[in-house]
């Protein structure tokens, strides 16, 4: 049994020593992997953390896609199997992220979403969610417009937060990044009223499946 950390081209640096990793490549891509456990798949936080980091320290010097913790193939035949079936998928795919990061932007706001209460009736608690709705709509255009402006692609994220305006990802060239983060910095100066918090960069988790 393996475990599959990442889909790269055939011809890419040497693999970091942070883990067991191995390559099986089909078709000018690989696939980098490593012995698994028998044991049962845990998606405890020190597994789940190990994993980011081998993922993170490839995306160092190469360009890939990411893969979820927890995908496991039988072995080395099956694993060039997966990029022989799915050639077009991963190429395309890598294509698509190819010289990019992903960076993670948060807007916290002071218009958290209301709540129906007994102290607010029907009619009451629907302009206020109106009014909510509408200043996170202002919060997320002022800065995720400008900012996708700035990045090759944007997905917007759930946010679960109800004082968080905005969640998204962006997909932003390496070259870029100290150009985007500079942008980050400015928004969130520029509005006072608003939170905004970059993370990054990762790997492009969030555009590799599209």
């Amino acid at each position: 049994m393996i475990e599959l950390y990442a889909i790269t081209d055939e011809e890419a640096p040497r693999l970091p020593s942070i883990a067991p990793l191995s390559v099986v490549a089909s078709h000018g891509l690989a696939a980098v992997y490593a012995p698994a456990d028998e044991e049962e798949v845990r998606a405890s936080p020190e597994a789940l953390w190990q994993h980011e980091r081998v993922v993170e320290a490839l995306m160092e010097d190469r360009d890939l896609l990411p893969v979820r913790f927890g995908t496991r193939l039988e072995d080395e035949t099956a694993a060039a199997r997966s990029l022989e079936e799915r050639h077009q998928e991963f190429a395309g795919a890598l294509a698509r992220v190819r010289g990019a990061v992903e960076v993670s932007v948060r807007v916290l706001g002071e218009t958290p979403r209301p709540q129906p209460s007994d102290s607010l009736s029907g009619a009451e608690y629907l302009r206020a969610r109106a009014r909510s709705e509408e200043a996170a709509g202002a919060a997320s255009a002022a800065i995720h417009e400008p900012l996708s402006s700035r990045a090759r692609a944007c997905a917007r994220l759930p946010a679960p937060d109800p004082a968080e305006l905005l969640r998204a990802a962006y997909l932003v060239d390496r070259d870029e990044l100290s150009a985007f983060v500079e942008c980050v910095s400015e928004l969130d100066e520029a509005n006072p009223g608003l939170s905004v918090l970059c993370t990054g960069p990762w790997p492009p988790y969030s555009f590799s499946a599209q």
